[in-house]
């Protein structure tokens, strides 16, 4: 795999190759760039160039997504969530850094610091499958944490998609036993 920011020329598109696997590839046209896989519950494992991580949502009352070194136990970065969507990446010796909704509908995220943004999601979600197309902004591509965000980033707005999927059908059943 090439490094993203080696990328950033291109279009570049998170995929999901087959509907049922929860497996999904960022492409720069044919060639894969990092992939992300879910191997159970919100346990993810994310690969990009050098990099291989693992995202895992942790807690109930206080939850948080935790990022840690492939095999290893310690954090080396924690995700907050806020109640409403969006949250903060914080990681030692870097600055806080918010993902949050860019429009009304939640079909557009992005990750900003201060004014700049330099990473933006544009959803690209079918009846089957999850997609979106990654946007990075020039500052966002001499970033060092530029994989993390784009990997991080996408991993979390599919857990905020399910989590809003799970929390219709709850709705929806609700009403129907009801009524």
């Amino acid at each position: 795999m090439r490094p993203i920011n080696e990328m950033t020329d291109r279009e570049l598109l998170w995929v999901q190759p087959a509907a049922l696997k929860w497996a999904h590839e960022l492409r720069a046209g044919d060639e894969v760039v990092a992939t992300l896989a879910f191997q159970r519950g919100s346990l993810a494992d994310a690969v990009a160039a050098d990099n291989h991580w693992t995202f895992k949502r942790e807690g109930f009352w206080h939850p948080r997504v935790t990022v840690r070194v492939a095999g290893a136990d310690t954090d080396v970065a924690t995700f907050r969530p806020r109640w409403m969507g969006g949250g903060t990446l914080d990681s030692p010796g870097g600055k806080p850094i918010d993902l949050s909704p860019a429009n009304l509908w939640q079909t557009q995220w992005a990750w900003k610091e201060g004014e700049s943004t330099p990473v933006i999601f544009k959803s690209r979600h079918g009846l089957m499958k999850s997609g979106a197309e990654v946007e990075i902004a020039e500052d966002g591509n001499k970033r060092p944490d530029l994989p993390l965000l784009v990997l991080l980033g996408y991993y979390l707005i599919l857990l905020y998609a399910q989590d809003v999927a799970a929390a219709s059908a709850t709705s929806v059943t609700v009403i129907s036993t009801s009524g």
